[in-house]
């Protein structure tokens, strides 16, 4: 994703890696192939490299610019599904995923807590004292 503020491509290199003829790579394959001359028209500020590597499974490589990297695995996937994670990988800014770590952020879920909801009130002493 460009960065609104400095107008910046935050992906900065991308990785495809798969094996010329595991089953597990023959989306990923069918995409290298197909779909992915278009894909580099439609991104052309961001370096693609494709790997082949024997009796591995697929996966791809984003290298941002904030130094984070980020993988994900293709092994069994279609070409719209490969496409889906390159678009993905393309349109992120390269930061850690919130709802894994929820970074410090409120945390809401629609399953009762046994112990009751808190609130800021909770433990303070009624003012009727």
């Amino acid at each position: 994703e460009m960065d609104s503020r400095t107008g910046i491509w935050q992906l900065k290199r991308l990785v495809v890696q798969h094996c010329t003829w595991g089953g597990s790579s023959a989306g990923t394959r069918e995409f290298v192939e197909k779909v992915l001359p278009e894909w580099k028209k439609r991104f052309p500020q961001i370096p693609v490299e494709v790997k082949i590597k024997k009796n591995r499974h697929p996966y791809l490589h984003g290298e941002y610019q904030n130094g984070r990297q980020k993988d994900v695995g293709l092994r069994n996937q279609d070409v719209d599904a490969v496409t889906t994670y390159m678009d993905l990988l393309a349109n992120q800014w390269g930061g850690k995923h919130a709802s894994i770590t929820h970074n410090g952020k409120r945390v809401e879920t629609k399953a009762q807590s046994v112990q009751g909801l808190w609130t800021p009130y909770l433990n303070r002493p009624s003012s009727q004292e």
